[in-house]
């Protein structure tokens, strides 16, 4: 026998733990119970898409909270108003202007109804829409912003990440619908339940419901995932991940 052509034990046990696959499973289970285990497997096995199914779930989870939002007739008129009333300030901007007559102002807030049909297809149409555009948008910042940093990192790896940690926001937006509809206005999983808006004002009271305990946590597991599969250190991730999250934060809660 040539002794040349021999694989030595402990370098064929290595070599079939190191491509031993997860099921879908054991995926989205290790996102909550070892987030880094799992996604550095899941970097070092052939790919495989395990976010779809998570994706499925997260729109099956915004349905249901879309649903029971809209059963809450007191939860959903208060948020309706407090639209109508933006949109009415820019109308009335836009009436002054000679963009617009009071008629069309007034028919605008007619069917602004949360009872109405239009209302419901966007409350339904946006927790789909909405689902598959946090994936996909998010994957694809992080995935440019890691070629520009010369990183190694596919794209299916980036929406495995992102994906699986979508489970976390899943249970977040559940468990927020039910606290909104006890408390009798909009809140998250965090500084929203003790504080009001009346307190600490509109702007800040948006921007602390969006730094909820569910949404940190899902980014924390999205900085994780992209250290093991991009390969850079934790620090790095951390910086991209939580960077872009805040600059949304603050933009979004100044202007909308």
């Amino acid at each position: 026998m040539n002794e040349e052509n021999v694989t030595p034990p402990e370098q064929g046990l290595q070599t079939e733990d190191q491509y031993e696959e997860l099921s879908k499973t054991e995926a989205m289970a290790g996102v909550f119970t070892a987030p880094g285990e799992t996604y550095e497997t899941i970097a070092g096995t052939p790919k495989k898409n395990y976010w779809l199914l998570p994706l499925l779930i997260c729109v099956i989870a915004a349905l249901i909270s879309a649903f029971l939002f809209m059963q809450d007739n007191e939860l959903a008129t208060k948020t309706m108003d407090k639209q109508k009333e933006k949109m009415r300030a820019r109308m009335e901007q836009n009436v002054k202007d000679g963009k617009m007559t009071q008629e069309d102002v007034n028919k605008a807030m007619d069917k602004m109804n949360p009872q109405g049909t239009i209302f419901k297809l966007f409350g339904y149409g946006g927790a789909i829409v909405g689902t598959f555009l946090i994936l996909f948008i998010l994957s694809i910042i992080y995935f440019v912003i890691l070629k520009i940093m010369k990183a190694h990192v596919d794209f299916g790896n980036i929406l495995n990440v992102v994906g699986l940690a979508m489970l976390i926001t899943a249970i977040g937006s559940l468990l927020s619908i039910v606290a909104s509809i006890l408390k009798g206005d909009t809140v998250s999983i965090g500084l929203g339940l003790i504080l009001s808006e009346k307190t600490v004002g509109e702007k800040l009271y948006a921007l602390l419901n969006k730094l909820d305990i569910f949404s940190i946590w899902f980014y924390v597991t999205v900085a994780i995932g992209l250290s093991k599969v991009a390969g850079i250190d934790m620090v790095k991730s951390a910086s991209i991940v939580f960077g872009i999250f805040i600059l949304y934060a603050v933009i979004t809660s100044i202007v909308f």
